[in-house]
């Protein structure tokens, strides 16, 4: 079991130190790996974003954090384990996390609470912040590739299956990591599944928690499935690739008006019972 991602550490970065008594911070078994965005403010992706891709940046950015989450959050230290920035530059974020990891732990944080219907224990597992707001927004490759790097190394290092790599929306009650990012979970795992030499079918990779929203933007089986509905009901969003795109946006607000509700395209809750999904 091996960790290979470069990881600017805490002393590096500069962070202030965890809250007086509280350190060291328990030690847990991790189960999965968890994705987030920042979404920190109202327009936080390229070419606006605060770290401006440069390591510089992605410090200032990791001490912003830190600073919030003591002393407006009022927690021992940095929610999370991990900051991935647009960059491409991986921080550690609570103290300890980059030495835990190694040795197949992982420091508990603060960054995904349990809510009602939702997994546990996620403090318990590392958590990601990957800098940016991706509700619609598509990560930028330089970032993704760092994403997959640090997903690889935590799995290979903790034993954390790929599959088992899921969205702060799985533990609690939010938008995070975003919908497109959480509607990339799929591919996610499956590129640390190729880069750690593993195979699984795209159905062991889908995300099996309560699916979101599909709308333009939407990739995936879930787009796949949905386009495959619609054709069986008449409506054709031309091929069938897994692309929500004008297509299969022409085809879904089709249906929707056939059977009488609102056609603004997207496959909520409603759209989704009536097609039989």
């Amino acid at each position: 079991m091996t960790f290979t991602a470069k990881v600017i550490t805490t002393s590096e970065w500069g962070a202030n130190a965890p809250k007086a008594g509280t350190f060291p911070f328990r030690r847990t078994i991790p189960q999965y790996v968890i994705v987030h965005h920042t979404a920190h403010k109202a327009d936080p992706n390229p070419p606006n974003d605060s770290s401006k891709g440069t390591i510089e940046g992605a410090m200032d950015l990791a001490k912003t954090f830190q600073n919030s989450h003591m002393n407006v959050n009022g927690w021992s230290d940095s929610g999370h384990n991990f900051l991935n920035t647009t960059g491409g530059f991986i921080l550690e974020g609570r103290h300890g996390s980059l030495d835990a990891v190694k040795k197949g732990e992982c420091i508990q944080s603060a960054h995904a609470a349990q809510d009602p219907g939702k997994l546990p224990n996620g403090n318990r597992s590392p958590g990601i912040e990957n800098e940016g707001n991706f509700m619609n927004f598509s990560m930028i490759d330089k970032q993704w590739e760092s994403l997959v790097e640090l997903c690889a190394s935590l799995c290979d290092s903790c034993n954390i299956s790929p599959k088992d790599i899921r969205g702060h929306r799985d533990f609690s009650n939010t938008q995070c990591p975003g919908d497109w990012l959480y509607n990339q979970l799929p591919r996610l795992r499956k590129d640390v599944a190729n880069k750690l030499g593993l195979q699984f079918t795209p159905d062991e990779l889908e995300n099996d928690s309560p699916v979101v929203n599909l709308k333009v933007g939407s990739t995936g089986l879930p787009v796949i499935k949905l386009q495959e509905k619609l054709r069986e009901k008449g409506f054709n969003p031309g091929a069938a690739d897994g692309i929500f795109g004008e297509n299969t946006l022409k085809a879904v607000k089709e249906f929707q008006r056939s059977v009488g509700i609102k056609d603004d395209g997207i496959v909520g809750p409603n759209t989704r019972k009536l097609l039989g999904l």
